[in-house]
């Protein structure tokens, strides 16, 4: 049954190229998701024999010995592909509704199952060539969903910068790919003499790649530009798996090699790097899908601090981490979607309100809120445990700092964005609006994700004895920790266990002083502001510390920008595009220039010859 997840979604793909023009919008809308579900089921049905310890492998090609095509699923591969196939499922069915008024939908749903195809195919795939054969796949369906609405401009451009800045640093990974191979001798990974072979350099060009697709700090500026795309698309590619392709080739390298002590300072480094920046930026954000990508960029700092810290517990709250932040950020892009849908807006300084017209949104928003941020019986609180015991335990006091510090900045800019949508009076932009709730097929969406988040907050040990402790395994780690409801660890010393929960709770009961001891504006003010009076007044506001902090940081942000660069490729490749098109028209024009250019080439062909 493992392959059929790959067989039922390309299936699925070749249904809808044949079938697109005589179904409406929602059957094919439908189609997909119950592909999807089917994608979902194959690979449950596996689960159980991963999650005893088997590994289960397949040969697509079975008549070719040597193909390249061959899967090999283990712990580590179930918690990616069941994120990719059940968050998948559930984003499709948010779309049905979501995009029924679109043109375009047998595309759009095409790229949807290719991408959820390939991301499986990626993380299964025991073949090198098939990890950058699946990894370039994955690449070019966030190009063409991001480049959705093909016609305006911030779309396009959008594309094209997700184009290059992620496809060019993934030829470090091609080249770590070939280096291995010239060494080795093969392209499996399981193969003992690719262990034996793997260099402190593969693995900084395997982590250069990671950290284009999984928006690292310095080459994480592409996903903002990318929240131009249809909310699913950032639902499911820039929150929940694309971003997670890089996490995905992190945590692997900790099966196919020995690890270096040195390689977990480099991890350290750039997750904690990212979670400040990240967070930084979203402060400062009145566009809601923005903060919410620059949100996403701070907590894939702390997936990659927690895999970096390389212990045991570490690895743990790295795999919670994963997955509970595909199901709370899916949640949150899926209700700025269902926000956007209704207002016509995402421009937080156009809303306000909004709970009084959304209230079952306004409920999942705050249930997936309240998971980023950290509280209690959601699976965020949990996983910021973890990682806080993990650092603890490792004695990374430097990592703890950061992380709690992230962790207020992050406690702001939610609240912030809570407050200036759902609650105080609407803006006058509302005022003549009609404000209807999400409709039922995209509240089930939401739905399912919110209350995933939940159940993994009030019962963890479901997800870390079905899903994190096989991968730990799968990463070579030793899979002894243990927790009962609520998170509570059953099989360490209290002290550090104790800590982790007064730093995840600490972090929010700043926050609330701080609130607290606030006064409110004596006049009227902006509901974005929560409050605060923006151009005057004596009181410090988010707006405050975050132009201080971009301030502070520019000199640096400017030097490290990689912006320029990949601009200055981009139009390289295009004005030598156009100058192809010249050529080409006026061959076209001139039969005689075009016989001519005809022998030209054919000469110069058989000289090479």
């Amino acid at each position: 049954m493992a392959g059929f997840s790959l067989v039922i979604l390309l299936g699925g793909v070749v249904v809808l190229f044949l079938s697109g023009r005589f179904l409406s919008t929602k059957a094919k809308g439908w189609l997909a998701f119950v592909t999807g579900l089917l994608a979902l089921g194959s690979i449950l049905w596996m689960a159980p024999s991963i999650i005893n310890g088997q590994t289960v492998e397949l040969n697509l090609f079975p008549w070719q010995a040597e193909s390249p095509f061959l899967l090999y699923f283990d712990g580590l591969s179930l918690v990616f592909s069941l994120m990719a196939a059940g968050i998948g499922s559930a984003i499709l069915v948010y779309c049905i509704d979501y995009m029924k008024h679109e043109t375009g939908t047998t595309r759009f749903y095409m790229l949807m199952l290719t991408f959820i195809a390939g991301l499986i195919g990626l993380v299964s795939a025991r073949s090198l060539i098939m990890v950058y054969l699946c990894w370039e796949v994955i690449g070019l369906c966030s190009y063409f969903l991001v480049g959705f609405w093909y016609s305006e401009t911030v779309a396009v451009n959008g594309a094209r910068k997700v184009l290059v800045m992620t496809h060019i640093p993934g030829y470090a990974l091609l080249l770590a790919i070939l280096l291995l191979y010239k060494d080795a001798g093969t392209f499996i990974w399981t193969d003992p003499a690719i262990a034996a072979h793997f260099t402190t350099g593969i693995f900084l060009l395997i982590l250069i790649a990671a950290m284009a697709k999984s928006v690292m700090f310095p080459i994480h500026t592409w996903i903002p530009e990318a929240m131009n795309a249809p909310t699913p698309v950032s639902a499911l590619l820039h929150s929940a798996c694309y971003v997670k392709a890089g996490v995905y080739l992190v945590a692997r390298m900790y099966s196919i090699s020995p690890w270096q002590p040195s390689w977990n300072t480099i991890l350290l480094v750039v997750g904690c790097a990212t979670m400040i920046v990240g967070a930084l930026f979203a402060l400062a954000q009145t566009d809601l899908k923005r903060l919410l990508a620059f949100s996403t960029i701070s907590q894939l700092g702390y997936i990659m601090t927690a895999f970096g810290i390389g212990t045991p517990f570490g690895a743990l709250a790295g795999v919670f981490y994963v997955f509970s932040h595909g199901l709370f950020k899916g949640t949150l892009f899926l209700c700025a979607g269902a926000v956007q849908h209704a207002a016509g807006t995402r421009d937080m300084r156009l809303l306000g309100g909004m709970a009084k017209q959304m209230p079952r949104t306004a409920l999942i928003w705050l249930i997936a809120a309240g998971a980023i941020i950290g509280v209690p019986l959601t699976n965020g609180f949990v996983a910021k445990w973890l990682l806080y015991d993990a650092a603890l335990e490792s004695g990374a006091w430097v990592v703890v700092i950061i992380a709690w510090l992230v962790s207020t900045f992050t406690a702001f800019y939610i609240l912030k964005a809570t407050v200036s949508v759902f609650y105080g009076e609407p803006s006058d932009y509302l005022k003549d609006r009609k404000i209807e709730e999400a409709s039922t097929g995209m509240l089930t969406g939401m739905g399912i994700l919110a209350g995933f988040s939940l159940l993994f907050g009030i019962a963890p040990q479901l997800l870390v004895n079905w899903l994190a402790k096989p991968a730990m395994t799968a990463m070579k780690f030793e899979a002894s920790q243990s927790m009962t409801f609520l998170g509570f660890h059953m099989d360490q010393s209290g002290a550090p266990v104790t800590a982790g929960a007064v730093l995840a709770i600490s972090a929010l009961l700043v926050v609330w002083i701080i609130f607290a001891m606030r006064k409110p504006s004596p006049k009227g003010v902006s509901t974005f502001t929560g409050g605060d009076p923006l151009p005057e007044g004596n009181t410090l506001n988010t707006i405050d510390f975050s132009e201080f902090t971009e301030d502070v940081f520019a000199p640096a942000l400017t030097a490290l920008n990689p912006d320029p660069v990949y601009t200055g490729i981009w139009q390289g490749i295009y004005k030598f595009s156009q100058q192809i098109r010249k050529l080409a028209e006026n061959l076209e024009k001139s039969p005689v220039g075009l016989i001519l250019g005809a022998a030209v080439i054919l000469a110069v062909v058989i000289w090479l010859v």
